[in-house]
């Protein structure tokens, strides 16, 4: 249950939602004023849409560092109906780094995940196997992720391949892409945190 409580001070005013079964206090985070209660107590309810994936999409996630972008994809991944999380190289797992949770918020427990030490035998196994890789990367010549043809794909499993924050997908298994997309940037960044872009990216192929 929550409420909405707000600031008393006439200078602050903070407007804020206050979950009942874990509040500690009743003043203001940011001046230290007496809050009051102005609406509630009321549930979040949350109403799933429905969603019918078109593609069947699986995620390469090589030598990612962090386990709040891992986590983040495994909820985006579950969200968006992706079939399977490859996790190459140095990438945290959810069996051994607890502190995915914290971003996943359960969804490491939904959508089939494996562990790989060599993402480039892996991409050749999947490739071999009939999958489409897809690289999401910020290189030259890599094609805008809304301009992609998918009817070019046909029926073929796709497999989104992304890369380490910092050094970018491994070179090995880039060379086994059968396209390399980037997500359009109009801004003064060249590119977007990696779990943002995976959301944009699994979204789009899922759905369009």
């Amino acid at each position: 249950m929550f409420e909405i409580r707000q600031c008393t001070h006439p200078d602050c005013g903070l407007r804020l939602p206050i979950d009942l079964a874990v509040h500690r206090g009743d003043f203001c985070p940011r001046c230290g004023a007496p809050l009051t209660q102005v609406a509630g107590p009321f549930q979040h309810r949350q109403a799933l849409a429905e969603a019918h994936p078109k593609q069947k999409v699986s995620v390469l996630l090589d030598n990612i560092r962090s386990v709040h972008n891992t986590g983040a994809i495994f909820r985006t991944a579950d969200g968006a109906g992706l079939t399977h999380i490859y996790l190459g190289g140095i990438t945290p797992n959810p069996a051994d780094h607890p502190a995915i949770q914290k971003t996943s918020l359960g969804a490491e427990l939904k959508i089939p995940w494996t562990a790989h030490p060599d993402a480039c035998v892996l991409s050749q196994n999947l490739r071999d196997s009939g999958h489409r890789l897809l690289a999401l990367e910020t290189a030259p010549g890599a094609v805008p992720l809304f301009e992609l043809d998918l009817s070019a794909i046909e029926a073929a499993p796709i497999l989104l391949v992304l890369g380490n924050e910092q050094a970018g997908i491994d070179p090995g298994v880039l060379d086994l892409c059968d396209l390399v997309l980037a997500v359009p940037m109009v801004g003064t960044k060249a590119s977007l945190n990696v779990a943002i872009a995976f959301g944009v990216a699994a979204y789009w192929l899922n759905f369009s």
